[in-house]
């Protein structure tokens, strides 16, 4: 099995191919088999394709078979109005399909459509659900939506943390990832409390560790030194000068499942199970693979047994920690028990994806191609558990929670709050 966790990124939802067909699947497949000029039609195909590949129908509560007796007439008045010569614009679809399929449990869920019969009034060729936007703006906690919270949390981080005085080394990378062919950041600095221990920090914008670490070129070395530089301190560190470690999440969009071998393989003794995944193999609603456990070898190059040391590793999360961005939190508390999480509950988009050549052997994941069939939805492959719980619509929740919003736009406290824990850890 392939062990990637792609980024969700609208640029990919856009120019994504369609998968190859399956003569199981009649409902998804080539471009021939799917041509349709009704608006009736397009939501039968979308609504029959989700009922037979969607990977979360075991915890998802939405009742599909009403949502289709709902919406189903209203899609037939679309087809009224459109053949009375009145116009369907996008916003009419948007509409319906936010109401029937913008409650859906994926997170990593993206519904893009185009209209069949473009109108007049149509700014754009196509439109945009997105099941995990919808539900995360609905939180108490939520402040901006999460693109412009990530594009702020660099900044502002950046200036806040020039402002501390207590820092005795540091590193950073800012730039294009050829290997990943998309833009990373990276900040290390070695921390020093008032006693002169000290406390290894990392930020990271998205999980692509193992990219960088296995890399060739010359952003992925540059990268990589500031890796090795965190990874380095923790293990060389004495334990009277080692007060703690900081893994900072917040804001990291996601990546690769491999970088579970660094952030856990680095810090324990024995292969060690950290999570479960399935698909759907059959048609059926609930038709799935069995679990499949994954597993995680000691990774001798940074070793260090912080669970036997007692090195508290504080994690920080926020409402933009995203797929891996959570999944490595999750996974490192369930298998090391001085990991402490602390922040803001995570975004829920936990399903692993994978890219069309599983995909092809499978009843999940994404399907369709907007440009030759008007329609592309982009979903999870694989359902996942840590811990015997499925995280998919929920995320992870902070053992200490520091709100963002409550703290005048400042990251700091969250920040703050991890050097604390660290200084009156037992």
């Amino acid at each position: 099995m392939k062990r990637n966790i792609i980024i969700l990124a609208l640029i990919a939802l856009i120019f994504s191919g369609c998968r190859k067909d399956a003569d199981y699947h009649p409902y998804i497949g080539e471009t021939d088999k799917l041509a349709y000029d009704s608006y009736s039609t397009q939501f039968e195909y979308l609504w029959k394709s989700l009922s037979s590949g969607y990977v979360f129908w075991d915890v998802d509560e939405t009742d599909w078979d009403a949502v289709y007796e709902e919406y189903m007439p209203k899609f037939h008045a679309l087809d009224a109005q459109h053949e009375a010569g009145q116009e369907v614009t996008l916003d009419d679809l948007n509409e319906l399909y936010t109401g029937a399929m913008g409650g859906l449990r994926d997170h990593h869920m993206a519904i893009v459509i185009k209209n069949l019969h473009p109108a007049v009034s149509d700014t754009l060729p196509y439109f945009y659900v997105s099941p995990g936007e919808i539900e995360v703006e609905k939180r108490d906690y939520f402040t901006i939506p999460t693109f412009l919270l990530q594009v702020y949390f660099k900044y502002q981080m950046d200036a806040e943390m020039t402002l501390l005085d207590n820092i005795e080394e540091q590193e950073s990378f800012d730039g294009m990832l050829e290997e990943i062919g998309t833009g990373i950041s990276y900040y290390y600095f070695l921390f020093r409390l008032p006693d002169g221990r000290k406390i290894p920090y990392f930020w990271q914008s998205a999980a692509v560790i193992s990219y960088v670490m296995n890399g060739t070129s010359a952003s992925a070395q540059a990268a990589k030194a500031v890796v090795d530089k965190w990874l380095t301190a923790i293990k060389e560190t004495p334990r009277e000068q080692l007060a703690g470690i900081i893994l900072d999440n917040r804001a990291n969009g996601g990546g690769c499942q491999d970088d579970l071998d660094y952030l856990v393989g680095s810090f324990i003794n024995e292969r060690t199970e950290v999570l479960k995944t399935r698909y759907k193999e059959g048609p059926g609603r609930l038709e799935y693979s069995p679990w499949v456990s994954y597993y995680i070898d000691p990774k001798p190059d940074y070793h260090r047994d912080i669970t036997a040391e007692n090195i508290p590793f504080v994690v920080l999360t926020n409402i933009c920690s995203i797929s891996m961005g959570e999944i490595e939190p999750a996974v490192m508390r369930h298998v090391m028990p001085t990991v402490h999480v602390i922040g803001e509950r995570t975004y829920g988009a936990t399903g692993p994806l994978q890219p069309v050549s599983f995909i092809d052997l499978n009843f999940g994941g994404p399907f369709g191609d907007q440009n030759n069939m008007n329609h592309y939805i982009y979903t999870s492959t694989f359902e996942a558990q840590v811990g015997g719980k499925v995280l998919e619509g929920i995320g992870v929740t902070p053992d200490e929670i520091v709100l963002f919003k409550d703290h005048n736009t400042s990251f700091m406290p969250q920040f703050d709050a991890a050097i604390e824990y660290i200084k009156n850890y037992q």
